[in-house]
């Protein structure tokens, strides 16, 4: 059920009209984007969506976009009084605060995705690791060796939580990915980069690290319009694109795009 309908008889149908139709559900955490306007309807907004997800404890209202190196948007609380959940995807287990860690549902195809590709005995690096929503289920489903990167401390912490939670094992390492020359000094078989938006430039420096026939997953966020150039622009640097497409949009004409990569 959409927000929409739910809130039909609640709201008039202007009011509607500046509603988001969706909302994500973390665990028992939901997240709704309520915009200016519907500022004096907030609480009706999500005392109404309570009633329809009882499995829901706690709802926050976005209010600013995810930014910064830590990607985390800022909330209000509407309902409840944690920030913290445990969310169960792929048969793995991921706690998190919502409000200091990054987690995408929309990414959950690509999360199974690449942990099927994955090959047992390989050297596998997740940049932007966060709390091990790729890292975990790659480790569960092969037999890699497997690190997990990023330069936000809430999310190392969750992630050797989210190790044990899952009963599993893997390298932790603290850094900002700009330094990842110097920090390592062998080379990986598969590397899973989902960017930050706008941070291309790291695709640039993990040439150095990828084993010849490697494969680097590069997540990116283009406009519909910039795709035949990007593919171009890959090519000409000297990549393979063995595989992409677009994981949903993010804004207007905006899209979360995946290349699978190898180094010609």
């Amino acid at each position: 059920m959409s927000l929409h309908s739910l809130l039909k008889d609640k709201l008039s149908s202007e009011k509607l009209l500046l509603l988001p139709k969706g909302f994500e559900v973390i665990g028992d955490i939901a997240i709704i984007s309520i915009p200016p306007p519907l500022e004096e309807d907030k609480y009706i907004i999500a005392q109404e969506f309570s009633t329809f997800r009882k499995d829901v404890k706690t709802i926050l209202r976005k209010l600013h976009k995810i930014e910064g190196s830590a990607r985390v948007a800022d909330f209000e609380i509407l309902i409840g009084n944690r920030t913290t959940t445990r969310h169960r995807e792929n048969g793995c287990i991921f706690e998190l605060d919502v409000t200091k860690t990054f987690y995408s549902g929309k990414m959950q195809y690509e999360r199974d995705r690449i942990a099927n590709n994955a090959k047992d005995g390989e050297n596998v690096l997740v940049m932007f690791a966060g709390v091990g929503t790729f890292l975990i289920p790659i480790k569960k489903n092969k037999n890699v060796t497997i690190t997990g990167l990023d330069n936000n401390l809430d999310a190392c912490r969750f992630l050797q939580k989210n190790l044990e939670l899952n009963h599993t094992m893997a390298n932790i390492i603290l850094a900002d990915a700009r330094q990842i020359n110097s920090i390592f000094e062998t080379t990986f078989d598969r590397i899973v980069m989902p960017a930050p938006y706008g941070q291309d430039i790291f695709l640039d420096i993990v040439r150095s690290i990828l084993s010849p026939g490697g494969y680097v997953h590069f997540y990116t966020f283009k406009k519909d319009f910039e795709i035949p150039h990007f593919k171009h622009l890959l090519e000409e640097k000297g990549w393979n694109i063995d595989f992409f497409r677009d994981c949903g949009n993010v804004a207007p004409r905006v899209k979360r795009y995946v290349f699978d990569l190898k180094s010609k």
